[in-house]
């Protein structure tokens, strides 16, 4: 006949196995995908809600040694006689030495079965102990080889690019020396003769052509924002607002520029006109040589796309652009090197056509 108390303790010795268990599982776990991992397990995630990897496995294995221990407690107590045993001896004419034999037995059993529970406890928490260390070295020898991966790969990048760097810079440099000697031997032949004036000039303008598509291919590669970058990385799109794009599917810059404004704004927390400046904004940003700083004043000035910008005259928008920036400069939002120059705004235009 099976005891209440035998049931207790296999519920017990079952709920601690499950929590070993799971604690297994979570070591696997963050192993594998990181302490920064979050999971929702079944029953305890309804009752804790979604956490990470680590503070399920700390849980885990807390409540393994809570029910080990009350596991533990229960065998370790007396068992008292069983009353239906004593009305049974009573009943049959038993003595009293023969019930203190029967009783010295059960402890003498209970205690052989506590001995026996101890050393297999014993025996299974070292071997969850090994490989829990096993598991921890596996994990940081992956880590420190990854680690020492990406240091080769980030050491090797930056070696290609100041390799690239130094060698655009030399051939710019040489681009300009010829250059430079075109225009000094143009000036020497106008000192010389009077009649190849018009020949000079000629030249002039092909070599301020040269200039100028040497400064557009400089200029090409400077693009502060490209179409498939992400929408966070348009001022003014933070990681809230590039969430709610992502739902209504816009995962790039490119999506988000012919998307229609009137949808962002009644899909986003931001208004149409708010989505409208974001979308010049985008479009500056992606002309060569125009920063966010450049593009916010450009679109405070009234230039909502690239092809207002071509449109516009130098001088008019010199002026507005100036106006503005000096209300910037005042109010700190730039400071005086960040203040476009009649050059830059005329790059600005050139590039745009």
């Amino acid at each position: 006949m099976v005891s209440k108390r035998g049931i207790i303790v296999w519920i017990f010795i079952f709920v601690t196995f499950l929590s070993i268990m799971s604690s297994f599982v979570m070591a696997n776990l963050l192993t594998n995908n990181g302490a920064d991992y979050v999971i929702n397990p079944y029953i305890i995630g309804d009752l804790v809600g979604a956490l990470n990897v680590e503070t399920y496995l700390w849980i885990f294995i807390t409540t393994s040694f809570i029910f080990l221990g009350i596991t533990c407690t229960i065998i370790y107590l007396r068992q008292p006689p069983d009353p239906e045993i004593i009305k049974l001896f009573l009943k049959v004419g038993g003595n009293l030495a023969a019930l203190k034999r029967t009783q010295e037995a059960s402890t003498t059993e209970l205690a052989e079965q506590m001995q026996y529970s101890r050393k297999v406890n014993q025996k299974f928490f070292s071997q969850v102990s090994t490989d829990l260390k096993e598991s921890n070295k596996e994990a940081l020898d992956l880590l420190v080889a990854q680690k020492r991966a990406i240091r080769k790969v980030s050491s090797d990048m930056v070696s290609v690019i100041e390799k690239k760097t130094g060698e655009i810079g030399d051939k710019i440099s040489g681009d300009l020396k010829r250059q430079e000697a075109t225009i000094n031997g143009v000036k020497r032949q106008s000192q010389e003769s009077a009649t190849s004036i018009k020949e000079q000039r000629s030249e002039l303008e092909e070599i301020k052509l040269k200039l100028e598509r040497i400064e557009g291919s400089i200029a090409a590669n400077q693009s502060s924002l490209k179409s498939v970058d992400n929408p966070e990385d348009i001022k003014g799109i933070g990681p809230a607002l590039g969430k709610e794009l992502r739902i209504l599917g816009i995962a790039s810059v490119g999506d988000f520029l012919i998307t229609d404004p009137e949808v962002i704004g009644e899909k986003t927390r931001v208004s149409q006109e708010m989505a409208e400046n974001l979308q010049a904004m985008a479009q500056l940003l992606m002309i060569p040589g125009v920063d966010s700083s450049d593009a916010e004043l450009l679109v405070e000035a009234g230039i909502k796309s690239r092809k207002e910008l071509a449109d516009h005259d130098l001088i008019l928008l010199s002026k507005k652009v100036g106006e503005i920036a000096k209300i910037y400069v005042d109010q700190g939002k730039i400071s005086k090197e960040e203040y476009p120059t009649m050059e830059e705004i005329s790059s600005w235009i050139r590039v745009a056509r």
